[in-house]
């Protein structure tokens, strides 16, 4: 009898607890302006979805009002994890190739790891918990999308934030108490098992409660809890038919999510590769996951990692060199531009890009939004000659109006580039007036240009001329992937300008 007293006291003991440390997360979440206000974004990215009415359109404006929002999204869909076949060059064709609804989701993944970036960079327990909730986003997507349809994109992206959202609580739990996190770490040390484990008996919580109760927090998407109790099923070893239909919905979402927090929590807190080689041995029995697969999933992480953390200016550690070893088709490429954050420049833009913005929003005329887009390949970007060319009349000409830079002997208003037939096919003024993309190679407008960019002003029947822009004599080969996302951001702007006074 005793001891079914002490029983039952130490479990409401440990309720208590959970409770009351619950209640202290959500006054940390209340207090904390920035990231509130983030998930804010979130939710309104998924009323607009949510609502069959919304145009693809009112998707991408909300996007480009976050100012640096808008060229990460670009950075991230175009980089190697996602291997497309053809570049996507602006936030509204990132809507209407990936989905809205996708796009949303990637785009409020991006918004709440963001909050992390600066506290990470300064190293320690909390970026190597940083570390684990990006692996984990990124294991979840590659096998969500191996074990739904391949190449699908909507599992990609689905993936990828379910990722994120169950690691958020753990993740939390180190930012607002970071002694807790530290105690975990050093308890999980001790007692030879996993931090979750460590976390659970010191918060009374799993790290599956703690994601749950900031899912609820932050009204964010039910379907997230859904896949989060239904990870709890497969560690339960619940047989999910015979589970609520939303739980039965989750069920591949949840083997990849519970593989993924495996290998992610072995990748970072294991001491060598017997070890990882212990985890994927019993992810392939337990789950019965294809061992190719896996392996080939778990090889390509670090060349995928990296990139990722490129594209949020985040600085992170390698992963063991070991992790590479297990795929036989392991990605070999390497970033050039890519390789180091450019934290300053970004933030630089973003400024720029704000600006823009509000000018496009306030309806200042187009023309001098021209000449701020101008302004920012010139001093944002760094290009040495920016040229603006209007279409004449019949469309058959581009004729110069203005330059930026030092042109010798060269007089704008005297320039003249021929559109239609007679422009040759690898003239990148006219295809991107024609096109009504930017395009970044082809034929350079000077002899020592290069690399080169061209965007139109406004797109299709709207284009009123082109903005070209080049480097004198730089080394480069082209224009880098993350210039890319950014110019293709200000051809969004210049087409939303020239749409709103076509009106």
């Amino acid at each position: 009898m005793t001891t079914q007293t002490n029983n039952n006291a130490g479990k409401s003991g440990a309720e208590a607890g959970a409770v009351e440390f619950v209640e202290k997360l959500r006054t940390a979440l209340k207090r904390d302006g920035d990231f509130p206000a983030n998930a804010k974004l979130v939710g309104e990215l998924r009323m607009l979805v949510s609502d069959p009415k919304t145009t693809a359109n009112q998707v991408t404006e909300l996007i480009l009002k976050e100012p640096s929002l808008g060229t990460r999204v670009l950075h991230m869909v175009n980089s190697s994890f996602y291997r497309r076949a053809k570049p996507i060059m602006t936030v509204s064709q990132a809507v209407i190739q990936i989905g809205m609804r996708p796009l949303a989701e990637l785009c409020a993944g991006l918004v709440l790891l963001q909050k992390f970036v600066p506290a990470a960079r300064r190293g320690g327990p909390f970026a190597a918990c940083l570390q684990r909730t990006i692996i984990t986003s990124l294991l979840t997507s590659t096998l969500s999308s191996n074990l739904n349809t391949p190449g699908s994109s909507k599992a990609d992206e689905t993936g990828y934030l379910a990722g994120s959202f169950s690691e958020l609580g753990v993740l939390l739990l180190a930012y607002y108490f970071p002694q807790i996190y530290d105690n975990a770490l050093r308890r999980a040390e001790t007692k030879k098992h996993d931090i979750r484990q460590s976390i659970h008996e010191i918060t009374g919580l799993s790290p599956i409660q703690l994601s749950i109760e900031v899912i609820n927090a932050l009204n964010l998407p039910e379907f997230y809890k859904h896949a989060l109790l239904a990870v709890q099923d497969v560690i339960d070893k619940k047989n999910p038919d015979e589970g609520p239909p939303e739980r039965q919905n989750s069920a591949r979402l949840a083997k990849a999510l519970f593989a993924s927090q495996k290998i992610s929590t072995a990748v970072v807190h294991s001491k060598s590769k017997q070890e990882l080689d212990s985890t994927i041995q019993g992810l392939k029995q337990d789950l019965n996951l294809d061992a190719k697969v896996l392996n080939n999933i778990v090889g390509e992480l670090p060349q995928i990692f990296k990139n990722h953390c490129n594209s949020i200016d985040l600085v992170c550690p390698p992963l063991p060199e070991y992790v590479a070893a297990y795929g036989s088709t392991a990605l070999t490429t390497s970033g050039t531009e890519d390789e180091q954050p450019v934290s300053d420049e970004v933030s630089q833009f973003s400024s720029f890009v704000e600006e823009i913005r509000e000018a496009v929003e306030s309806r200042e005329p187009t023309a001098s939004i021209i000449t701020r887009v101008m302004e920012t390949f010139a001093w944002s970007l760094h290009f040495d000659r920016v040229i603006l060319m209007l279409v004449g009349s019949g469309k058959k000409k581009l004729l110069g109006r203005m330059a930026l830079g030092a042109i010798d002997d060269f007089d704008p208003k005297k320039f003249e580039r021929p559109l239609g037939p007679e422009a040759g096919p690898y003239a990148p003024d006219a295809q991107a007036f024609t096109e009504g993309r930017p395009i970044f190679s082809g034929d350079p407008l000077f002899e020592d240009g290069w690399p080169i960019a061209a965007i139109p002003i406004g797109y299709g029947q709207r284009s009123i001329g082109v903005i070209y822009a080049d480097r004198a004599g730089s080394i480069n080969d082209e224009v880098s992937s993350r210039e890319q996302a950014a110019i293709g951001v200000l051809a969004e702007l210049l087409d939303r300008s020239v749409s709103i006074h076509s009106k």
